[in-house]
This record gives C-alpha cells, sequence and structure tokens, in this order.
C-alpha cells in the first residue's frame, strides 16, 4: 500500500489541502450557528494537526474574538502571527482585536506593518478597511458602560 504524501507541512498525520479546508470550513458552520464548543473543538483539533501553521490559530483567534473575548483572542492571534512572521493577515487580525480593546496606537502599527508585509494581500486590504474605520471614526467602538 502506498504511503499518503501531505499537502500540509508539518502536519501530524497526511493532509491533503482539501482535507484541512473542509475541517476549518465545518469549525466556521458551527460558529456560525452559535455552537461555539463544536467549533474550537475542531479550531482546536486543526491547530494540533497542524502545528506549524497559522491558519487554525486565526479560527481559534476569530472564535474567540466573535464571542467579544478580546483578551483571550489576542494572544492567539500573536501565536499565528509567530507562525507566519512575514504574514499580513495575523497582523492585520491582531490589530483588529487591539483596536477594538481600546489599544489604537498599538493597533495602528500592527495594521501599517501588514500593509508593509504583503501590500496587495488579502491581509493589506483587510487591515486598510480597518484603518479607513477608525479613520472615520467607526472604529475603536465606544466604550460599554458596565451593568
Amino acid at each position: 500500500m502506498a504511503e499518503a504524501k501531505s499537502e500540509i507541512a508539518g502536519s501530524l498525520v497526511p493532509m491533503t489541502r482539501d482535507q484541512a479546508m473542509l475541517m476549518l470550513e465545518a469549525g466556521y458552520l458551527w460558529m456560525d450557528l452559535q455552537k461555539f464548543d463544536h467549533a474550537r473543538e475542531l479550531f482546536s483539533g486543526a491547530a494540533i494537526l497542524m502545528p506549524k501553521s497559522e491558519v487554525p490559530q486565526i479560527a481559534l483567534g476569530t472564535l474567540e474574538f466573535n464571542q467579544g473575548h478580546f483578551d483571550k483572542a489576542l494572544p492567539v492571534f500573536r501565536r499565528a502571527q509567530q507562525l507566519a512572521p512575514k504574514a499580513s493577515l495575523p497582523r492585520a487580525h491582531v490589530g483588529e482585536t487591539l483596536l477594538f480593546m481600546g489599544k489604537v496606537n498599538e493597533a495602528m502599527k500592527e495594521l501599517k506593518s501588514a500593509l508593509d508585509l504583503e501590500p496587495d494581500s488579502d491581509g493589506a486590504k483587510f487591515a486598510e478597511a480597518l484603518i479607513a474605520a477608525k479613520e472615520t471614526g467607526a472604529l475603536p467602538p465606544p466604550k460599554q458602560a458596565k451593568k
């Protein structure tokens, strides 16, 4: 029997890009259905299976961010940033999270860095949109009064 060759570099088990994509898409579907525990399970499993990829880390960070857990999202996005230091998308997500945490100066540095790293990438476009939202006053969101 021929040994399966993995298309995902550094994956713990042989995994094709399609298999990885389906696993992550299933997690995003669970998140859309607000089944956050199911989504976390899939994203965490993907992160274990693909320890050298920033993509599952971005998914985990997005899960925390979408629930308003910015303090949990930030270290996960930072981990994605460490795995892919020359990629703009993790940096843009860090910038977005910092904006929502009210750390505007730090956020703007991250967003500008995302633009510099990969000027024509999706991450740069995301960073540009966040910078524009900040400049128009749409971000950061106003502080919520504590109940």
